[in-house]
């Protein structure tokens, strides 16, 4: 799988071609479906946000937003793509639910994409999401100009060997599914927020306005809020902030409070490049790292066990 990476890489990044096969894996195309979903929920969490607001919405939004961040960056990420602890499998399941929930793929596809960022970091054709090739590519490009060797389920899946044994994350695994589920999502946010809204009304009635509060803010933003908190990491990451540690190759990788503070410690990124297994990023005492307490908290409780961290 390495080599085959590997020659797929050099061909992308030099615009040239070694074979037809080789040619046919580094095709892209415009998913249109996804390219509609995505355009379209993200103009408008940009706009019926000002138009639609309550207390309650965006309570519901920043508890939502806390649960699938986690999921992501102490679920996909630590947990998942680098192993820097274990937990119990029951456990597990509930962290990769949270994660999934910020339709942002199934483990498998996500932890492939982050592995592979690791393995070519910020080599154009090679790193799926390097701010190299533009933000814009960081940010939505890379979603919807699909390259094979980034989306073709019998290349990105060799990646990922040790979550493929379990069929519970082969389920999660489907682009349709995952339709699905950000569609459930919108309903069960406008169901909840009427439902909210209601009980606050004597004699009890659904309450519309609050419904499309929540359909709004916990059901569109959301997604959009998380996508691109994680896009910042990629991106903003890779260009402005601190660089304590000098890592090899192309990797440009620095250490960002800001995006620390918007994604639960995810921007001391360089932080976690130069110690990529480490569950904690913030290495130092002032670095701000909430997936980190979380993960300690767990140990502490001992649900968490095998927690690395560099030099403990």
């Amino acid at each position: 799988m390495s080599q085959q990476v590997n020659n797929i890489g050099i061909t992308a990044s030099r615009g040239t071609s070694a074979g037809a096969s080789t040619v046919v894996l580094n095709e892209t195309r415009l998913d249109v479906p996804f390219t509609i979903v995505n355009v379209a929920s993200t103009a408008a969490a940009c706009v019926l946000p000002f138009f639609f607001y309550s207390r309650s919405a965006i309570i519901g939004f920043l508890v939502f937003y806390t649960i699938t961040g986690l999921g992501l960056t102490l679920g996909y990420h630590r947990l998942f793509a680098h192993r820097g602890f274990e937990v119990p499998k029951w456990l597990e399941y509930v962290i990769a639910i949270a994660g999934y929930l910020a339709i942002q793929r199934g483990p498998i596809f996500w932890v492939s994409m982050h592995r592979l960022h690791h393995r070519y970091s910020d080599i154009p054709g090679r790193d799926p999401h390097t701010p190299r090739e533009g933000l814009l590519h960081v940010h939505f490009g890379w979603h919807q100009r699909r390259r094979r060797d980034v989306w073709d389920t019998e290349i990105y899946r060799k990646l990922t060997p040790d979550l493929m044994q379990d069929p519970f994350y082969r389920f999660l695994d489907n682009e349709r599914r995952d339709y699905l589920t950000y569609f459930g999502i919108l309903i069960v946010s406008y169901l909840t927020g009427g439902l909210i809204g209601g009980l606050q009304a004597s004699p009890f009635q659904f309450d519309t306005y609050n419904a499309m509060c929540f359909f709004v803010w916990v059901g569109l933003l959301n997604r959009v809020a998380v996508l691109h908190a994680f896009g910042f990491i990629n991106s903003v990451c890779h260009e402005f902030g601190s660089r304590p540690y000098k890592t090899a190759g192309a990797d440009t990788s620095v250490n960002n409070l800001l995006v620390a503070l918007i994604i639960f410690g995810e921007g001391w990124h360089n932080n976690h490049h130069a110690h990529q297994r480490s569950a904690r990023h913030g290495l130092r005492w002032y670095q701000w790292d909430p997936a980190w307490y979380c993960i300690w908290f767990l140990e502490k409780t001992g649900l968490a066990h095998k927690v690395y961290v560099p030099g403990r």
